[in-house]
């Protein structure tokens, strides 16, 4: 974390001015919150405004004359990083900072280091990140008004190292030396905060799968003789889901919420965010919902079952029924499994060991049975076929694959031929044109 401390110049009677309605809420402030006006607090300035106080230092050095374009005043900004600061879940800073350790010890450096040139020194605690406004008047030991002479690059680097020094206790440390990273004018901020707001906006936009509905896969004939097993994959699967999207809730939740600490002026987005906590919430209500539906579900196909294996049981079910069923799902997924094997062996094949992996890119699997016969099965349905004895259409399939094989060699090597002899007419035409023949 660090300790941030800007220095901004003053000059003019407009410029001097509108800090003055700023520090003192004279006017209006888009960022400031009214509800926490009361927690600003001034510790030096002894004048109605900025300009007053500005001018009776002046006057008591002396200057009751200078340059119209002269600078006058140097702002401080003191703060520090944004997460240094305790805040709630929404965002606000906790607590109050006006007699605080971290508020006695910025005002006992500016006082040590600037003496009577301090003439203001502010504490905002109705922005976003807690901060001072302190305002020095650049008068010299020998009582010139010269900033240049007192705010110079090098001093600019020892008030930076000497500042972090005096917020160490706090956590707080230097930002890198010689760093290139540049402040932005203070008139520009409001610009900037802006652009930040539409920044954290498209951050929250509406994680869009949160509300696709969550399915649960209908049981297949071997999963009703386990019904409790395929529960449990389908409880999992669901709060599998359901885990992942909160998450994704939740990532971009924080994410909003980092941005908006480090925006001064996120009010709305907190508003924003809020709404989008709130989903959070209606997600797991809406998945607690799906939960108890598939619950009622798996009760509805429990008691099914039950009554299915009552049936049969005490014989009072036709044998014929489960055959029926068994039979025309066997014969849907054979034919599908022909139609698939014929679309593999129109493929060129080199090698009887290209056929299996092709059949398994199509979802099926190879298994063997205890006495090492293959089978082609269909996980979804336990359907397999024999690829020793299978058939298709009046032919052996291991027939077929040796076939496919031997006609997939044939064409490799009519290509490589062909491939041979266009090499060798472009060798002879390359002959043809070389000089002297």
């Amino acid at each position: 974390m660090k300790a941030v401390c800007r220095v901004a110049k003053v000059k003019g009677a407009g410029s001097i001015g509108g800090k003055s309605d700023h520090n003192y809420r004279q006017g209006h402030v888009p960022n400031a919150d009214p509800e926490c006006l009361h927690l600003n607090k001034e510790y030096v300035l002894n004048y109605e405004n900025l300009a007053k106080a500005i001018d009776a230092r002046l006057h008591h050095a002396g200057l009751d004359h200078v340059r119209k374009d002269a600078v006058k005043g140097m702002e401080f900004i003191l703060t520090a990083s944004p997460e240094a600061f305790q805040r709630d879940q929404t965002g606000q800073v906790m607590g109050d900072l006006r007699e605080s350790d971290w508020l006695k010890a910025n005002l006992a450096f500016m006082k040590q280091r600037y003496g009577s040139n301090l003439v203001a020194f502010t504490l905002h605690q109705d922005e976003k990140t807690p901060h001072i406004h302190a305002i020095v008047v650049p008068i010299t030991p020998d009582k010139r008004l010269c900033a240049k002479e007192l705010f110079t690059p090098k001093t600019l680097r020892q008030l930076q190292t000497d500042y972090a020094a005096a917020m160490k206790p706090f956590g707080l440390e230097r930002g890198i030396e010689g760093s290139r990273a540049q402040h932005v004018d203070m008139k520009h901020i409001y610009g900037l905060q802006q652009q930040e707001r539409q920044t954290i906006e498209k951050d929250l936009q509406p994680v869009q799968t949160i509300n696709a509905p969550l399915t649960v896969d209908k049981p297949g004939p071997l999963d009703l003789l386990n019904l409790e097993r395929w529960k449990q994959q389908q409880e999992a699967k669901i709060n599998a889901e359901h885990n992942r999207r909160l998450d994704e809730v939740k990532q971009a939740a924080q994410k909003a919420l980092k941005a908006a600490v480090a925006n001064a002026t996120a009010k709305e987005q907190q508003k924003v965010l809020s709404q989008r906590l709130t989903t959070s919430e209606a997600l797991k209500q809406a998945n607690f919902e799906k939960a108890q539906k598939t619950g009622r579900e798996l009760a509805t196909t429990t008691s099914k079952i039950d009554q299915i294996a009552v049936l049969l049981d005490e014989k009072r079910l036709n044998p014929k029924w489960s055959e029926g069923r068994a039979d025309h799902l066997r014969s849907k997924v054979l034919s599908q499994m022909e139609a698939d094997i014929l679309e593999c062996l129109k493929q060129r094949l080199t090698s009887d060991n290209d056929f299996n992996p092709r059949l398994e890119k199509k979802g099926y699997k190879i298994l063997k049975d205890a006495k090492g016969t293959l089978y082609l099965t269909d996980p979804k349905t336990e359907v397999r076929l024999n690829l020793v004895t299978a058939q298709i259409k009046g032919e052996f399939l291991s027939d077929l694959v040796h076939e496919a094989v031997q006609r997939g060699i044939r064409e490799a090597q009519q290509e490589k031929q062909k491939q041979s002899q266009k090499s060798e007419v472009k060798r002879e035409q390359g002959r043809g044109h070389k000089p002297g023949r």
